[in-house]
């Protein structure tokens, strides 16, 4: 039996979503389960390989017995060196065929069939070729070490809200850069509408399948990073009701009452305002839908035969290659020496891009008003009887300045430089001067310029991030002139 592929399109609350629907797939590219191991001295830490080919890629240690609400541990498998070439050579397909101006179903038509039974969601998106943290995506993940933003569920974001996942993993070890072709690969990016094809790994991280040198060049040019990205839809969702405030009954008055009796009536004890009735809240029956991390798809707009498929296929489950993948698991491959770095400019780029608290606040925050900043500089986590951000006055002032660095860059420097100048705010000072400090901006060097020149009665957390950032501006200026 070949493999069946169909899609369709569905309208929720104005907003198009694509899905594709996957029976009798090869489940060449795809995640599994590896069991429980003693790796790093935790033996509740799950382990999941996210494999390509007969190759395990990427192991995932998912510590809590594999917790949503945890951040995974990610490294590139040792025994990985690159995909098949019949693999190479369809992503490379298909990238050309969406830059050809084929639609997303025909153009990753071939991808579709190299993954496992289940339901998809596809679209575009701008990613930003980082690890989350201001590293370059390729080499950044040869030692394993957790990944904040991996958490399926995102303690900032809200397990309730919808995100789109925006950092890379890479799907090559960086063994496979090679600095030659970037000649190539740095002109073909200036036509390309679509510059990638990403799989949606966990969290706000997705593995890069196919763009790895384009990525370094769109980098280089400054061009965005946009992506065709693949998500699996698995997980049900409740919504739970939110009962409508009840309105306080209208005083009855009494018209029946003779004069004469007012003053009898007086004496006598006030009878009891009327209650309220109380509002009752229906207890939430099943399911509402089935999401992913960028989608919610209410039960009443899911197509039929694709809900039926989402119930009667596993999550995810062991293809046929599974024993192969663990006896490579372990494997190591020599190591290689090599002079192909990646060029310096490409990586102070990226230490300038948004990170992943910058993004989780951005998709946690829906906006900020000039008085709900006012309150928050003033020590207050409440505005007009709302919570703002937080109940926690430190977490709301770290949220709120990573959403206006992304939302408002000007808004946050004044925001950031009325916190600093606040002494009764110092708890927040350092994290605040250490994100102010990734900002090109002339009131910035003069805040940290002043720093430097008043040692004695300046913050002593402040002063190497003054001189650090005095530095970078001074010679970012120099090269300019």
């Amino acid at each position: 039996m070949g493999v069946e592929i169909k899609s369709e399109h569905i309208d929720i609350n104005g907003n198009s979503v694509l899905l594709v629907s996957v029976r009798g797939g090869s489940a060449v590219i795809g995640t599994c389960s590896a069991g429980y191991g003693a790796k790093r001295g935790d033996t509740s830490a799950q382990t999941r390989l996210f494999y390509i080919g007969n190759n395990p890629a990427i192991e995932i240690l998912c510590p809590n017995h594999g917790s949503k609400n945890s951040d995974k541990l990610i490294s590139l498998c040792g025994g990985y060196s690159f995909m098949d070439e019949d693999i190479h050579d369809k992503l490379s397909e298909c990238l050309t065929r969406l830059n050809r101006g084929d639609s997303l179903t025909a153009g990753l038509h071939d991808v579709f069939a190299l993954l496992p039974e289940g339901v998809y969601t596809v679209y575009i998106s701008d990613y930003y070729p980082t690890d989350g943290t201001g590293n370059f995506f390729w080499g950044a993940y040869n030692l394993t070490h957790e990944i904040h933003g991996t958490a399926e569920h995102n303690r900032t974001i809200g397990q309730e809200k919808t995100y789109r996942p925006c950092f890379l993993i890479p799907g090559n070890p960086l063994d496979t850069y090679d600095p030659k072709i970037l000649s190539t690969t740095g002109e073909a990016v200036k036509s390309r509408t679509i510059q990638g094809i990403v799989y949606h790994l966990s969290g706000l991280h997705s593995v890069l399948l196919k763009g790895h040198h384009g990525a370094v060049s769109c980098v280089d040019k400054k061009l965005p990073f946009r992506c065709a990205v693949i998500e699996k839809v698995t997980e049900p969702y409740t919504d739970m009701f939110i009962p409508p405030v009840a309105d306080s009954p209208a005083p009855v008055e009494n018209t029946e009452a003779p004069a004469a009796d007012a003053q009898e009536n007086a004496e006598q004890e006030p009878a009891p305002k009327p209650q309220p009735k109380p509002v009752e809240i229906p207890e939430p029956e099943g399911i509402t839908g089935f999401r992913s991390a960028s989608t919610k798809i209410p039960l009443e707009f899911m197509p039929h035969d694709m809900l039926k498929l989402i119930v009667e296929t596993r999550t995810e489950y062991k293809p046929d290659h599974y024993k192969s993948l663990v006896k490579k698991l372990n494997s190591v491959r020599k190591k290689t020496f090599s002079n192909k770095l990646i060029a310096r400019p490409v990586l102070e780029a990226c230490e300038q891009m948004p990170d992943c608290e910058m993004m989780e606040s951005v998709f946690a925050v829906q906006k900020l008003t000039q008085q709900q900043l006012d309150t928050l500089l003033a020590g207050e986590t409440e505005c007009n009887g709302e919570i703002i951000i937080s109940p926690n006055f430190y977490s709301s002032i770290v949220t709120a300045c990573n959403f206006l660095q992304y939302s408002n860059p000007k808004k946050f420097i004044d925001f950031a430089l009325n916190i600093l100048d606040n002494p009764e705010l110092n708890a927040t000072h350092e994290y605040i001067a250490n994100r102010i400090s990734r900002v090109t901006s002339k009131e910035v060097y003069s805040y940290f310029k002043n720093v430097a020149a008043n040692r004695e009665t300046a913050e002593e957390k402040l002063l190497p991030i003054a001189e650090k950032y005095i530095t970078y501006y001074e010679k970012q200026q120099n090269n300019q002139q």
